[in-house]
């Protein structure tokens, strides 16, 4: 390889090539240009931990997952179809562009102050039965 390419290589994450491009503008001025090269494929270790963390968290978009894991959309659109499909997420949002995704074990803002109230009930009444005693 050239200088001008670098390698990133994880045993987790695939292979990214990333190619930095300077390109000369008019007054001296220089944009430099990165392009990724991204896998194709989803690794398995990398879509187990997809469908792990997918699952119980509240919003996503197909494009949030691909860049944090360095996969090309369309194979993340095609596993989050899979997803659906089983039941494991469901779409809240679609235009033509994007799609807004939810884990359907993800809890809402009231359920989790449900829970937390519930907690704290539960934390005073052991107290209150150990000072009759």
């Amino acid at each position: 390889m050239s200088d001008e390419y670098s390698t990133d290589i994880d045993l987790n994450k695939t292979n990214v090539i990333t190619k930095i491009k300077k390109l000369d503008v008019k007054y001296g001025k220089v944009s430099n240009i990165e392009t990724k090269v991204r896998d194709p494929f989803i690794a398995p270790v990398v879509e187990q931990k997809i469908r792990e963390t997918v699952v119980k968290s509240r919003g996503f978009t197909p494009t949030e997952i691909a860049q944090k894991n360095d996969i090309r959309i369309s194979a993340v659109k095609q596993l989050l179809r899979e997803l659906q499909n089983e039941g494991l997420i469901k779409c809240v949002e679609s235009s033509s562009r994007l799609k807004i995704y939810r884990g359907t074990q993800a809890k809402t803002k009231a359920q989790e102050q449900l829970e937390k109230e519930q907690k704290k009930e539960k934390k005073k009444e052991p107290k209150k039965d150990q000072k009759k005693k």
